[in-house]
């Protein structure tokens, strides 16, 4: 059986004229199929969210949200202080990874308990300026 050129370049997955290999078994990915995968997937991240929320409430998920990013915002300040990157810790044994990432979580942790400290005094401080008591306060950990 002879094969002519158009018939050999869509049996060995070449470019064709349409715009895009064709590979066997599978359907070729336009643009829209494309989009509405995106679309799809970022549908299923909303709804995802919109769980948690429902679950935890809205207050405890935005403070949970806050403290995370918080905590990742802190945990990157320390890594680049300390000169450690995913690929240092990679490249580290087993026990001296885990006793880096132990020093690094107890000292992240640290940061993260001044940062409410700080929060708290500020706030004791502004209300000691207005002439009122110190109330129980919602601390807002803003990143």
């Amino acid at each position: 059986m002879a094969m002519n050129g158009i018939g050999a370049m869509l049996s060995l997955g070449l470019p064709t004229a349409t715009g895009g290999v064709e590979q066997p078994g599978r359907a070729p990915e336009n643009p829209a199929d494309a989009a509405k995968t995106r679309a799809e997937a970022a549908a299923a991240r909303n709804k995802a969210t919109l769980d948690e929320v429902r679950e935890k409430g809205l207050y405890a998920w935005a403070k949970e949200q806050k403290f995370e990013a918080l905590k990742a915002k802190i945990e990157k300040e320390m890594k680049a202080a300390k000169g450690i990157s995913d690929a240092s810790l990679a490249a580290m044994t087993p026990e001296e990874r885990a006793a880096t990432l132990t020093s690094l979580e107890a000292e992240i942790s640290k940061r993260i308990q001044e940062v409410m400290q700080d929060a708290l005094s500020g706030e004791a401080q502004k209300a000691a300026k207005e002439g009122r008591s110190a109330q129980p306060m919602i601390i807002d950990i803003a990143v």
